[in-house]
């Protein structure tokens, strides 16, 4: 007699439908990890900021934020504001290497700006009617820096997103893309807004910086004004950056 065997069959030499199926929500957990401790960075650094108006002992319309340091607990929360908000561009900036590989220059920018806002928090400014000293000149170069990169970083997401939208139009458009297509045009104003007012801003106040000139009336609302638009441009990045890695998922 014979005896009859029987021969399984090989696998596929492609991945596991099972597998693939379980890999995408493992990322599309570690995305929204990522986004959401973004934010809540970004929430610790706000509620800061908020507080300095009215700890440190500075004036809010006519003294700058860093003269808070006048104080203990103005330098305290100036530095919890300063960190938190480094903390939340290093969340984005894992946001951006995941959704944006390419975006080499975003990346670039995000790890000047972080170090930027590090130097804000441990290199204090001089106090009001002293001289500068070498920390208070890092301490404006950072400033300085805090306030120019984010409305670049913003547009350079806006470019980088809109490069990704055009190499999968040939596609089906999903309920995603058009909700990316909307958080990307909010970044767009938002980028633009914060530019402008950056400007206007630095033409203003650059004569108080580098020649020791008086500041221009209401010099603290205006910085205060430039900084929330910082704060909103930074979660407007994160919440684009989010809809992008979103759509490369749907």
């Amino acid at each position: 007699m014979t005896a009859t065997t029987t021969h399984e069959r090989p696998p596929g030499n492609g991945a596991s439908p099972v597998g693939s199926l379980d890999a995408e929500p493992a990322r599309a957990r570690r995305g929204d990890r990522w986004f959401r401790n973004s934010r809540v960075s970004l929430g610790v650094s706000t509620v800061a900021g908020v507080g300095l108006l009215v700890v440190g002992n500075a004036d809010p319309l006519n003294e700058m934020l860093s003269d808070a340091v006048r104080t203990v607990p103005g330098a305290l929360l100036l530095m919890v504001a300063a960190c938190g908000l480094a903390v939340s561009e290093m969340w984005l900036l894992a946001g951006v290497r995941r959704a944006l590989p390419r975006a080499r220059a975003v990346s670039w920018l995000l790890g000047v700006w972080c170090a930027s806002l590090v130097a804000v928090a441990f290199f204090p400014t001089n106090l009001p009617g002293t001289e500068p000293g070498v920390a208070a000149v890092v301490h404006r170069v950072a400033a300085a820096l805090l306030a120019a990169l984010p409305p670049l970083i913003a547009l350079l997401v806006v470019e980088a997103a809109g490069r990704r939208a055009e190499a999968g139009r040939a596609g089906p458009v999903h309920a995603d893309g058009r909700a990316e297509a909307g958080r990307v045009r909010w970044l767009r104003v938002a980028g633009l807004s914060a530019l402008a007012a950056c400007v206007a801003f630095g033409a203003a106040h650059g004569p108080a910086v580098m020649f020791g000139a008086e500041l221009f009336p209401y010099a603290g609302l205006a910085e205060r004004i430039l900084l929330a638009l910082v704060l909103v441009v930074v979660g407007l990045c994160a919440w684009a950056v989010e809809g992008v890695e979103r759509e490369c998922w749907s």
